[in-house]
């Protein structure tokens, strides 16, 4: 969820879905040999990953997880809730998008300077890196801008969709980026993928369902069909531009995740403030940009730049199961959160595809507990 603004961020369920793509490449899981099935290349280094993942202390895997948990949860609700709540001014979607992106941008430097141990160093690093490197740079200019649409229409599905539905839906994201590895990449997925995807579809459509059939909203302006159309623009828009994204970079120098995203702010900043500009000139011509702002706003603002980097930890320090059950347990703590805080009342039709999203979610990336199968059969020494 988020991960939501750059291929870091994807909403925080969206980077595990471009780890899973990548897992899922036209090299098989085994390769024949005279004796018995041998580990692919690709098998081989993602044992290593996970055997690097072991190594991390228990203590800091729990609390990674417990952490990503908490941030995909709060965010979704602190989304809703700052868009359904009761206010004589409402803060404009569009500005809290651009405001976002400045806000991370800042981050990025702060981290950078920390790392070069100078302010000099790093504008040198930038300069050198982003500006002195224009065709690298340039690469990110399609996908930032993608981006930047998709948070305003994340926003538009939170206005219009309870926390918990927006957060169930929004997990489409891992079925349109795996089409998009099909159809850009020419990756391969296996039989068992193809069924968890169309699982994952069947289980967000019964939860639409809930929600159509449901009488209107508490909330007099929600509209749930424009809501989900909205989720569903913007998961489409997210699996292309990841895709798209992890494209174009191969073969390119390796860059930190902090200058990729100072790269993609060049973008992204100037595209968010025109949007702004253009969507809503007549409130901001009058009010300035930072109407409606409070306390909230700027707290889900700040929420929305800290995902990124959750996301980021959580592919160094844990693996995909991790972020597979934090991003389901987050949707349970969605939907409980939701019932005391909005008056969300789900019926059968919720719980059964909530419950068939989360199996599938587990299901997409099940090589991953195949891959500890083969280390436990595999000889240590012929990996």
């Amino acid at each position: 969820m988020n991960e939501m603004s750059s291929p870091i961020e994807h909403g925080s369920t969206d980077t595990s879905m471009h780890t899973d793509a990548r897992e899922s490449s036209t090299e098989p899981l085994l390769t024949p040999s005279l004796g018995r099935p041998s580990l692919s290349p690709q098998v081989k280094m993602e044992m290593l990953r996970e055997t690097s993942t072991r190594t991390t202390p228990l203590s800091v895997r729990m609390g990674i997880l417990v952490w990503l948990t908490l941030q995909n949860s709060v965010h979704t609700l602190l989304l809703r809730y700052s868009r359904a709540r009761h206010v004589e001014k409402m803060f404009l979607s569009s500005a809290a998008v651009f405001f976002t992106e400045l806000l991370k941008l800042l981050i990025c430097i702060v981290v950078i300077i920390y790392e070069e141990r100078g302010v000099t160093q790093t504008f040198s690093q930038i300069l050198r890196q982003v500006f002195g490197n224009p065709w690298d740079t340039m690469k990110v200019c399609i996908p930032a801008m993608i981006y930047t649409i998709q948070n305003n229409l994340f926003y538009v599905g939170a206005s219009h969709l309870e926390a918990a539905t927006f957060m169930v839906t929004s997990q489409l994201k891992i079925f349109t980026t795996a089409i998009f590895s099909v159809i850009i990449l020419h990756k391969r997925l296996s039989t068992t993928q193809w069924f968890a995807l169309a699982t994952l579809f069947v289980g967000v459509s019964i939860v639409q369902l809930q929600q159509t059939s449901a009488t209107e909203s508490t909330f007099t302006q929600q509209r749930p069909l424009i809501g989900f159309s909205a989720v569903l623009v913007a998961s489409l828009l997210s699996g292309f531009a990841g895709i798209y994204f992890e494209k174009i970079l191969k073969g390119s120098a390796p860059v930190s995740v902090w200058m990729r995203n100072v790269q993609m702010a060049i973008f992204a900043i100037p595209s968010s403030l025109l949007a702004s500009l253009v969507q809503d000139w007549r409130i901001i011509s009058k009010e300035g940009m930072l109407y409606g702002f409070d306390s909230v706003v700027w707290t889900t603002v700040f929420w929305y730049c800290i995902g990124g980097l959750s996301v980021a930890v959580c592919i160094k320090y844990a693996d995909n199961i991790a972020k597979n059950f934090a991003t389901s347990v987050a949707i349970i703590i969605s939907t409980i959160g939701s019932v005391y805080l909005f008056d969300f009342m789900p019926n059968i039709k919720f719980l059964i595809g909530t419950v068939l999203v989360i199996a599938s979610i587990f299901l997409y990336s099940s090589s991953s507990i195949l891959l500890k199968i083969f280390i436990r059969e595999e000889p240590p020494h012929k990996c």
